[in-house]
């Protein structure tokens, strides 16, 4: 009986983990969130984890696994960043915050979708904006936001052609930079359509960030 009680407890706290930071359910039904350990990703995924290739990246503390249809940032053994890679079908919203105003779930008819072009994403930005001012989040023009604020930047070059969503509140890191949530989406450009002929414009990732367990220019507590 005790044994079959404390089963009971440790399952509770599992599910109370999940949401208190939200869960998001992948392509195959494995289901991640934000803060999850390396070990359990590790195990889930049946992958070993390896040191972030980014120039920036700091060794041993920034840390990948890379699965069917995903790639998961690690920052001290704790979950921080998701990219959904070209090809990842989205049957399962991209839906990982706590903040129901900061998901990326159908709207209506509107939803992300794999290769939906950027006036089909800048579509359901729309909707999603009109959703989010109802929840009472709120779109301002800086790069320092309030809880519940939200900023949205475009960038459309030869080389690169993304849509950046920045979601409150900002961390300032004393030296002038700030960190936050965020989503970023990347299409196709003419330069991606020679090398592996997929149509421009078309979206080819999609990357969320969570900020809280982020622990650069972060004071210790």
């Amino acid at each position: 009986m005790k044994s079959k009680y404390i089963a009971w407890v440790i399952a509770s706290l599992c599910v109370v983990s999940l949401k208190s930071f939200g869960q998001q359910r992948l392509d195959d039904g494995k289901t991640i969130y934000f803060g999850q350990s390396i070990e359990a990703a590790r195990n889930l995924f049946g992958a070993a984890p390896v040191d972030d290739p980014s120039p920036v990246a700091r060794k041993g503390i920034d840390r990948k696994i890379d699965a069917a249809g995903v790639s998961l940032t690690f920052d001290t053994g704790k979950l921080d960043s998701i990219e959904f890679k070209p090809g990842y079908q989205f049957r399962n919203p991209p839906a990982p915050y706590r903040e129901q105003w900061k998901n990326l779930d159908p709207i209506g008819d509107a939803r992300i979708k794999a290769g939906m072009t950027h006036d089909e994403f800048t579509a359901y930005l729309k909707a999603w904006e009109e959703r989010a001012n109802k929840l009472g989040a709120r779109k301002v023009d800086s790069e320092d936001l309030a809880t519940n604020e939200y900023g949205i930047s475009v960038t459309k070059e030869s080389f690169i052609d993304s849509i950046n969503v920045s979601l409150g509140p900002s961390r300032k890191t004393g030296r002038g930079g700030r960190w936050n949530d965020e989503w970023t989406a990347f299409f196709a450009t003419k330069m991606d359509h020679q090398l592996s002929g997929v149509p421009v414009g078309s979206l080819q990732s999609l990357s969320v960030f969570c900020d809280e367990f982020n622990t650069v220019a972060r004071k210790k507590q």
